[in-house]
Protein backbone atom coordinates (compact mmCIF):
# COMPACT_ATOMS: atom_id res chain seq x y z
CA UNK A 1 0.00 0.00 0.00
CA UNK A 2 1.60 3.03 -1.04
CA UNK A 3 0.74 6.45 0.87
CA UNK A 4 1.24 9.77 -1.01
CA UNK A 5 2.23 11.51 2.15
CA UNK A 6 5.03 9.31 3.26
CA UNK A 7 6.62 11.13 -0.02
CA UNK A 8 8.53 13.57 1.67
CA UNK A 9 11.02 16.11 -0.61
CA UNK A 10 14.24 16.55 1.36
CA UNK A 11 17.03 19.16 1.11
CA UNK A 12 20.24 17.58 0.75
CA UNK A 13 23.07 17.72 3.23
CA UNK A 14 26.13 16.60 0.82
CA UNK A 15 24.92 18.86 -2.29
CA UNK A 16 24.15 22.05 -1.56
CA UNK A 17 20.83 23.48 -3.21
CA UNK A 18 19.66 20.14 -4.23
CA UNK A 19 16.92 18.02 -3.31
CA UNK A 20 15.86 14.73 -3.08
CA UNK A 21 12.65 11.80 -2.87
CA UNK A 22 12.63 10.25 0.24
CA UNK A 23 9.74 7.23 0.80
CA UNK A 24 10.28 6.35 4.42
CA UNK A 25 13.77 6.44 4.05
CA UNK A 26 14.12 5.05 1.18
CA UNK A 27 15.97 7.18 -2.21
CA UNK A 28 17.14 5.19 -4.36
CA UNK A 29 14.98 4.92 -8.05
CA UNK A 30 15.11 1.15 -7.80
CA UNK A 31 13.48 0.59 -4.22
CA UNK A 32 10.82 3.14 -4.80
CA UNK A 33 10.19 1.51 -8.36
CA UNK A 34 9.45 -1.61 -6.02
CA UNK A 35 7.31 -0.02 -3.08
CA UNK A 36 4.99 1.84 -5.98
CA UNK A 37 4.84 -1.01 -7.96
CA UNK A 38 6.24 0.78 -11.29
CA UNK A 39 9.25 -0.55 -13.35
CA UNK A 40 12.46 1.37 -12.43
CA UNK A 41 13.30 2.55 -16.06
CA UNK A 42 9.35 4.23 -15.29
CA UNK A 43 10.40 6.09 -12.52
CA UNK A 44 13.98 7.17 -13.83
CA UNK A 45 12.12 8.64 -16.96
CA UNK A 46 9.57 10.90 -14.26
CA UNK A 47 12.68 11.64 -12.46
CA UNK A 48 14.50 12.63 -16.01
CA UNK A 49 11.44 14.06 -17.24
CA UNK A 50 11.17 16.95 -14.07
CA UNK A 51 15.33 17.35 -14.30
CA UNK A 52 16.80 15.56 -11.72
CA UNK A 53 20.14 14.35 -12.37
CA UNK A 54 22.00 11.59 -11.05
CA UNK A 55 25.23 11.29 -8.62
CA UNK A 56 26.64 7.77 -9.13
CA UNK A 57 28.90 7.96 -6.05
CA UNK A 58 25.71 8.18 -4.03
CA UNK A 59 23.32 6.35 -6.92
CA UNK A 60 20.83 8.55 -6.08
CA UNK A 61 18.74 11.50 -8.01
CA UNK A 62 19.12 14.92 -7.23
CA UNK A 63 16.67 18.05 -8.34
CA UNK A 64 17.38 21.61 -9.03
CA UNK A 65 14.23 22.65 -6.83
CA UNK A 66 11.91 21.64 -5.05
CA UNK A 67 9.07 21.97 -7.28
CA UNK A 68 10.53 19.52 -9.75
CA UNK A 69 10.89 16.93 -7.11
CA UNK A 70 7.32 17.51 -5.89
CA UNK A 71 6.15 17.00 -9.70
CA UNK A 72 7.88 13.77 -10.19
CA UNK A 73 6.04 12.76 -6.71
CA UNK A 74 2.46 13.68 -8.77
CA UNK A 75 3.95 11.82 -11.75
CA UNK A 76 4.56 8.83 -9.72
CA UNK A 77 1.41 8.79 -7.64
CA UNK A 78 -0.43 8.91 -11.07
CA UNK A 79 0.88 6.16 -12.05
CA UNK A 80 -0.21 3.30 -9.80
CA UNK A 81 -2.52 1.39 -9.47
CA UNK A 82 -5.20 2.30 -7.73
CA UNK A 83 -5.56 -0.81 -5.68
CA UNK A 84 -1.80 -0.08 -4.75
CA UNK A 85 -3.09 3.49 -3.55
CA UNK A 86 -3.70 4.15 0.40
CA UNK A 87 -4.11 7.18 2.76
CA UNK A 88 -4.35 7.47 6.13
CA UNK A 89 -7.36 8.07 8.41
CA UNK A 90 -7.63 8.84 12.00
CA UNK A 91 -10.75 7.27 13.66
CA UNK A 92 -11.76 7.62 17.15
CA UNK A 93 -12.39 3.90 19.04
CA UNK A 94 -16.38 4.99 18.99
CA UNK A 95 -15.89 4.98 15.00
CA UNK A 96 -13.42 1.66 15.28
CA UNK A 97 -16.40 -0.20 17.15
CA UNK A 98 -19.00 0.76 14.89
CA UNK A 99 -16.63 -0.37 11.84
CA UNK A 100 -16.35 -3.74 13.25
CA UNK A 101 -20.09 -3.95 14.40
CA UNK A 102 -21.26 -3.11 10.93
CA UNK A 103 -18.54 -5.97 9.50
CA UNK A 104 -19.74 -8.88 11.81
CA UNK A 105 -23.79 -7.63 11.37
CA UNK A 106 -23.73 -7.38 7.47
CA UNK A 107 -26.73 -8.09 6.01
CA UNK A 108 -28.51 -8.33 9.53
CA UNK A 109 -29.51 -4.55 9.44
CA UNK A 110 -29.60 -4.98 13.51
CA UNK A 111 -27.54 -2.54 14.68
CA UNK A 112 -28.13 1.08 16.38
CA UNK A 113 -25.51 3.36 16.51
CA UNK A 114 -25.98 7.36 16.53
CA UNK A 115 -26.24 9.36 13.15
CA UNK A 116 -23.05 11.31 14.69
CA UNK A 117 -20.60 8.53 14.52
CA UNK A 118 -21.53 7.56 11.03
CA UNK A 119 -21.92 10.97 9.84
CA UNK A 120 -18.55 11.37 11.38
CA UNK A 121 -17.27 8.63 9.58
CA UNK A 122 -18.35 9.74 5.99
CA UNK A 123 -16.82 12.50 6.47
CA UNK A 124 -13.55 11.38 7.06
CA UNK A 125 -13.73 8.71 4.51
CA UNK A 126 -14.90 11.63 1.59
CA UNK A 127 -11.88 13.52 2.40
Amino acid sequence: MVNESNFIVRLSGRRESTYYIDYMGVYKVNEIAKIVGIKPTAVKDKYLENKAFYDDSQDIYYFGSEEDAKKTISNIISSIKADMKGRVIHLTEAEIEYIRKALINEGSNVMHVSNKIKDAIFKKLNE
